[in-house]
Order: C-alpha cells, then sequence, then structure tokens
C-alpha cells in the first residue's frame, strides 16, 4: 500500500507541475476562490486524468482537493492549507511560471524521477505528505 500511495502521490505532484505556470490556478489558490479543472497527463507511460478543485475556505483552511484516475485506480487528495502554506506554495508556483516563461525547454512529465527534482513538486510534496495536512483515499484494495 505505502509503495502505491507514493506513486499515487507522485502522478498528483505530475499533474501539479503542469498547472504550475498556469496563473489562473495560481490564483485561485492564493485567494482561496473557486477553482475546478480537468485534464490529462502521460507519465511513465501512462494516461494520468486530474480533477483539480479549490473548494474555498473551512474555517481558516483552504481546501484543495484532487481526484486522479489511472489504471483503473481513482484516488483522491484533499489538503487543508494555512495561509502561510498557501503563500509559501504559491511563491514557489509564481517563481517557477517566470523562469518557465523565459526557458525553451517544455516541463518534462514523462518519467517519476523527471518530476521529483521540480521546485514546485518539492513545495507541495511537503505537504502531500504531510498527514495533518492533506489525506489520500483511494479504491486501490490493501494486500
Amino acid at each position: 500500500m505505502k509503495k502505491y500511495f507514493i506513486f499515487a502521490l507522485t502522478l498528483v505532484l505530475t499533474t501539479l507541475i503542469v498547472l504550475a505556470d498556469d496563473s489562473r490556478f495560481t490564483n485561485a489558490l492564493k485567494n482561496c476562490s473557486s477553482y475546478s479543472e480537468s485534464g490529462t497527463v502521460n507519465t511513465e507511460g501512462m494516461n494520468v486524468t486530474s480533477n483539480k478543485k479549490i473548494l474555498g475556505w473551512e474555517g481558516d483552511k483552504c481546501v484543495y482537493q484532487e481526484k486522479v484516475q489511472f489504471s483503473g485506480i481513482d484516488s483522491c487528495i484533499t489538503c487543508k492549507l494555512s495561509r502561510a502554506q498557501i503563500n509559501e506554495l504559491v511563491s514557489v508556483m509564481e517563481a517557477y511560471a517566470l523562469v518557465q516563461k523565459y526557458s525553451k525547454d517544455d516541463v518534462d512529465t514523462s518519467s517519476i524521477s523527471a518530476v521529483q527534482n521540480n521546485p514546485v513538486v518539492k513545495a507541495w510534496n511537503k505537504y502531500l505528505q504531510d498527514s495533518s495536512v492533506c489525506t489520500m483515499t483511494t479504491n486501490q484494495p490493501v494486500k
């Protein structure tokens, strides 16, 4: 189950970096305003379908939810982010978007190893792996 969790988490991170240079997502996260976007990313030879939502404030936390589907597996990650966490993530995403604007290289999502060193992935990963911030549910059977 832990191996699956890490793999699913990496797929979520892959879809996040695709949005990293999307100012609509970044602005919605910055303001914790309602946002929804769906799309497909190909990584490790798999098509990963993602549905991202910013649901708004729940008390003093901004609720971010992402549903990911791949190879017949459905996963849902829900994060409840503080204002400080949002500010950190938005800063990294804005800086990354600025660098990408002047780069001739496209974001490489072809493999998990290509994704792991991305600064947006590193910033989000800190919270996605913290069960006090993000939780994950899946239809993957425990083996």
